[in-house]
């Protein structure tokens, strides 16, 4: 009986030695496969272009509705349609650092 039970013993400690090691390697394994996003050069231009756009976009259409303008026209260039405005603000975003450079 007591054989038995330092059998059953052993066997519940090798379980819990191969949970604990199978548990670690998963985690590892995972943390391995999962690499974190790191930002480039290009992804950053694209998301500072986007926000200066989104920017540009909400202060003409906040001017052009207090000065009740309508400018809901729209224009087609190479078979896609543009907003006038949203068509204005990412020129102005493609030309703002031409126009504006940061300086030191």
């Amino acid at each position: 009986m007591r054989i038995l039970g330092i059998i059953i013993l052993t066997l519940a400690i090798g379980l819990v030695v191969l949970a604990a090691w199978l548990r670690l390697g998963n985690f590892r394994r995972q943390k391995r496969l999962t690499r974190d996003a790191q930002d480039t050069f290009l992804s950053n231009e694209i998301k500072n272009v986007v926000a200066n756009a989104g920017g540009i976009y909400i202060s003409l259409s906040l001017a052009a509705s207090f000065l009740q303008l309508n400018l809901s026209k729209e224009f087609a260039l190479w078979g896609l349609e543009f907003d006038i405005v949203a068509a204005l603000s990412l020129i102005l975003a493609f030309l703002q650092p031409l126009i504006w450079p940061k300086g030191n």
